[in-house]
């Protein structure tokens, strides 16, 4: 299996050692001086990590596609392609079994008023982003993609792109032979999205999202003769994020209102049946999930935020999944700043000890001016007593 070529884990200068020394893994911030916002990670076939979102400069709305590359040379920017008109964000990237990344978002006119959406999908073939074309789908406005996945094999991949129509209902594009079109949906009462899609190694496709007036919310999927309705849960719940662990046992991720506020939940199916997963907290208080991912082995992480601001991880154990602690924050901002937010939207699994987690805080400066801070957040082992130190990469 292949594993991230810088390695993420100082662990790996352990291996001489008779015995495991004392400490815990921990997730470590890498801190960037570059002002984006980063929604999706993902590796490469050169074995490097690949992160993509926007880029909104102070004062201004409208914001520019931008992707980094984690390299030798650390974080690096791979220049993306902007729209012809509007301001862009990406919201998901994955690589098919060709090699190829694929990322996808929306444009809007202005970010001071995103309510005229269309999609936008862009492709990483032979080192250069291109943006798709997706004329002949008839008409898009109001369509916002939210999630991606690919499937089939090198000589013959497949991209899913799953979101949903602010006229509509969830809807699904898929990439097949050169060509973009809409999969066939079944049918939904009442006002339903779809956020997150993957595949699995059964072959299996299965997208999540809401259904608003009734519980459980949207769960299809796709076994080869086209998307169907599956059972839900008897839970109020949005689902945010969907992976398949080694097996192809799906497992969901999504938040359900508590209080007055939203709990993240995890549920996975067995026996037909979705079942909870239960959750070991390390602090108490309001989490909420926005995506989950798995290697192959089914070594899994689920990510999100707190309504306090700051990242929410959770990850597979022997002993169950586990609430896995950050090291303090470390980050120096100017008096005048305020920093808020800190939520982690993509995660990318490569083993046991490697994982690299993606997301995005809100700057905002004294004249009301605001910008993008990235967040990124990778793996370690932390021996016991020693003091947090967190790593600092360009750009």
């Amino acid at each position: 299996m292949k594993k991230i070529s810088l390695a993420l884990f100082v662990l790996l200068a352990l291996t001489g050692c008779s015995e495991k020394p004392a400490g815990s893994l921990v997730w470590k911030q890498d801190h960037m001086t570059i002002k984006t916002a980063l929604s999706g990670v993902t590796l490469l076939p050169s074995n490097e990590l690949i992160a993509t979102g926007h880029q909104l400069q102070e004062f201004s709305l409208v914001a520019r596609p931008l992707s980094l590359v984690f390299g030798p040379s650390g974080w690096t920017e791979l220049p993306m392609p902007s729209p012809p008109s509007g301001s862009a964000a990406l919201y998901g990237v994955a690589v098919d079994p060709s090699g190829r990344a694929w990322t996808v978002g929306r444009t809007v006119a202005s970010e001071a008023e995103p309510f005229d959406p269309s999609p936008l999908i862009y492709r990483l073939d032979g080192g250069a982003w291109s943006q798709e074309s997706l004329a002949g789908l008839g008409s898009l406005t109001g369509l916002t993609l939210t999630g991606v996945a690919t499937g089939g094999s090198p000589s013959a991949p497949e991209v899913r792109a799953v979101g949903d129509s602010a006229f509509s209902a969830g809807k699904v594009l898929r990439w097949i032979n050169g060509s973009w079109q809409f999969m066939a949906l079944p049918a939904r009462s009442g006002i339903w999205t779809l956020r997150a899609v993957t595949h699995s190694v059964d072959g299996n496709w299965y997208a999540v999202g809401a259904q608003s007036g009734q519980p459980g919310g949207t769960i299809l999927v796709d076994r080869g003769q086209g998307w169907i309705a599956m059972d839900t849960p008897p839970m109020e719940v949005e689902w945010t994020g969907v992976a398949c662990d080694g097996r192809g046992v799906p497992y969901i991720a999504g938040n359900i209102p508590q209080n007055g506020e939203t709990q993240g939940v995890l549920c996975r199916l067995r026996h037909g049946i979705w079942e909870d997963v239960p959750i070991t907290r390390r602090k108490s208080g309001e989490a909420h999930f926005y995506f989950i991912a798995f290697d192959g082995e089914g070594n899994g992480w689920a990510v999100g935020g707190r309504a306090t601001g700051g990242p929410f991880l959770v990850g597979s154990t022997p002993n169950g999944w586990t609430e896995t602690p950050l090291e303090a924050e470390a980050e120096a901002h100017p008096d005048n700043e305020q920093v808020s937010g800190g939520d982690l939207t993509g995660v990318l699994v490569d083993g046991e000890l490697n994982a690299v987690s993606v997301g995005s805080a809100l700057e905002t400066g004294p004249e009301g001016e605001s910008e993008y801070q990235p967040r990124v957040f990778r793996l370690g082992f932390r021996r016991a007593g020693e003091i947090d130190a967190p790593s600092r990469l360009s750009p």
